[in-house]
C-alpha cells in the first residue's frame, strides 16, 4: 500500500469506524478556495461559540479546544456520527473546554492517524445550529433567534437545501448529470464528491480507495464537463463548476450495515462544501448555503 501524508478519507461510519481513503497527489486540485463573506446585517449575532476553522485542503480541523492544560485541534467529520479523542491512556473519557463551552467525550484506540488527535463528529452538533464560512464556525443553541429566523441575519441570499435525514446523516439533493437527481450525504471529512459519472467528463487519472477490511478497489477521478447543481427547496439550482470527483465507487459499494435507501449512495465533500457558506441546523434538519454569483 502507498503512503501519503493524508489519505483521501471519505467515510467514518457507525461504531466499525472505519476509514477509506485515496492517495491523491500533486498535481491535482483538491482545494478550492472558500468565498470570502461578511454578515449583510449590522445587527448583533446572539450568543454563540466561535470556532477557529483550520481548512488543511483534505480536510477540516476544529482548534482552540482544551484539556489538562494542552490545546488541540480535532478534525471535523459530519460522516461521523460519534466524537472521541484517542489516547494510549487508559482512562475511558476525558473533559474538553472550548471557549467556555464544555464537553466530554469517550476514549477510542486505533482509529485515526497519529496526526488527529481527535474527532468532531454529528453528535457534538445535536441541539445547535451552525455558520461556517472560510476560518469560522458559529455555533448557536437550538433556541437561539439565529437558528430560528436564519435569513434575519444571513439576508434572501440564504437558500435552504432539499435536505433529508437517514439515521444520524444528513442528504443533500444534487443534479448531476444533466437531468439527473439524487441526494449525496453531506461529508466534512470527505475532500472529494462521490456522484455518478456524466457525459464527456475529463479523466484525471485512477486512484486506490481503501475499504474495510483491507480492501482496495480502483476509482477513477473525474472532473464535471458541466455543470453539478445542488437543489434549494424553492427549486432554485446553485450552480458548480469542475467538479472533482471520484467515480465507480459510492457509498453502496461500502457493505454499510442497516437499511438505507438505494438511491443514498453518493456523498458531497469539501470540494463542494467549502465554495459557499454554510448554515445546518441540527434541530430542526435544514442545511442551506448562501447564494454566491461564480
Amino acid at each position: 500500500m502507498s503512503k501519503c501524508p493524508l489519505y483521501q478519507k471519505v467515510s467514518v461510519v457507525l461504531f466499525s469506524f472505519f476509514c477509506l481513503g485515496a492517495c491523491v497527489p500533486s498535481p491535482i486540485r483538491i482545494h478550492q478556495t472558500p468565498v470570502l463573506y461578511q454578515f449583510p446585517t449590522s445587527n448583533p449575532l446572539p450568543p454563540h461559540t466561535s470556532i477557529k476553522v483550520i481548512d488543511k485542503g483534505t480536510h477540516l480541523l476544529l482548534s482552540g479546544i482544551e484539556s489538562e492544560g494542552k490545546t488541540f485541534s480535532f478534525f471535523w467529520d459530519t460522516g461521523s456520527e460519534i466524537s472521541f479523542y484517542e489516547s494510549k491512556s487508559a482512562e475511558e473519557k476525558k473533559e474538553f473546554q472550548l471557549n467556555g463551552l464544555t464537553f466530554t467525550l469517550k476514549n477510542k484506540n486505533g482509529i485515526l492517524p497519529e496526526t488527529f488527535p481527535g474527532l468532531l463528529g454529528l453528535d457534538f452538533f445535536q441541539g445547535t445550529c451552525i455558520f461556517w464560512f472560510g476560518e469560522e464556525l458559529k455555533r448557536f443553541p437550538e433556541d437561539s433567534p439565529f437558528c430560528d429566523h436564519p435569513d434575519a441575519y444571513l439576508s434572501t441570499d440564504l437558500k435552504i437545501l432539499n435536505t433529508k435525514k437517514k439515521g444520524d446523516y444528513y442528504y443533500v439533493q444534487f443534479e448531476y448529470p444533466e437531468g439527473y437527481r439524487s441526494f449525496g450525504m453531506v461529508d466534512t471529512g470527505s475532500s472529494l464528491t462521490m456522484i455518478p459519472p456524466g457525459f464527456n467528463d475529463r479523466i484525471l487519472g485512477e486512484k486506490k480507495v481503501f475499504l474495510p477490511r483491507n480492501q482496495i478497489v480502483p476509482a477513477k477521478l473525474q472532473e464535471t464537463s458541466s455543470e453539478f447543481y445542488l437543489i434549494a427547496k424553492s427549486g432554485i439550482r446553485e450552480e458548480y463548476k469542475q467538479v472533482q470527483f471520484l467515480s465507480g465507487i459510492s457509498l453502496e459499494n461500502f457493505l454499510l450495515p442497516g437499511d438505507k435507501d438505494k438511491e443514498e449512495v453518493w456523498s458531497i465533500g469539501l470540494n463542494v462544501l467549502r465554495t459557499r457558506p454554510l448554515f445546518w441546523d441540527f434541530s430542526r434538519n435544514r442545511i442551506g448555503i448562501v447564494r454566491t454569483k461564480n
